[in-house]
């Protein structure tokens, strides 16, 4: 009975190198096993889980047009060239972006207190208006300011050093870091 019980094989790699990420990987291998490929699933906290899934898909295209033979090894070995192709690919990715659309930024601000909040509000309004930023304040225990524009304009508004607030005695008081 043993004969047809599926086994597993677990193997934890460094994905790309020593240096790499450890990637699981776990080949289910069924009893008929080299006749029909193993089941194969993919893990790693250092991968996102698309990432994960993408190259899992990848090997189990690879493991069905591998001939009927002991393929695990091979399985490996395409996953070290796989990561390593996939890496490429983002860090091009993340190029492309950084070079066509360079001049737009997020940025989130953290405010440890407003005390005249129409004024603070309408001021930042105004100046994202001006400087055609796009901003949104989140209010709560923690206070963040997030804008999106390009990144001389958002640099502009970080640098502002007029009158915003007001401090506890109610005099009004400049925002600073």
């Amino acid at each position: 009975n043993s004969k047809n019980a599926n086994r597993d094989i677990f193997i934890n790699i460094h994905a790309g190198g020593d240096q790499g990420p450890v990637v699981a990987l776990l080949f289910h291998v069924p009893p008929s096993y080299p006749s029909c490929p193993p089941q194969i699933s993919v893990s790693s906290t250092a991968l996102s889980k698309s990432q994960c899934q993408n190259i899992r898909k990848k090997l189990l295209e690879r493991a069905a047009a591998l001939p009927p033979q002991p393929m695990i090894h091979q399985l490996v070995q395409d996953f070290q060239q796989q990561y390593v192709q996939m890496m490429k690919e983002s860090r091009d990715s993340v190029k492309e972006v950084h070079h066509e659309d360079l001049d737009h930024w997020v940025s989130v601000l953290l405010l440890d207190h407003i005390r005249s909040e129409n004024r603070y509000v309408g001021r930042l309004r105004r100046w994202c208006q001006q400087l055609q930023i796009t901003g949104t304040l989140l209010l709560g225990r923690t206070i963040l300011v997030v804008l999106l524009g390009a990144r001389a304009d958002i640099k502009v508004l970080c640098l502002k050093t007029e009158k915003v607030d007001v401090d506890s005695s109610g005099k009004k008081c400049k925002d600073e870091d």
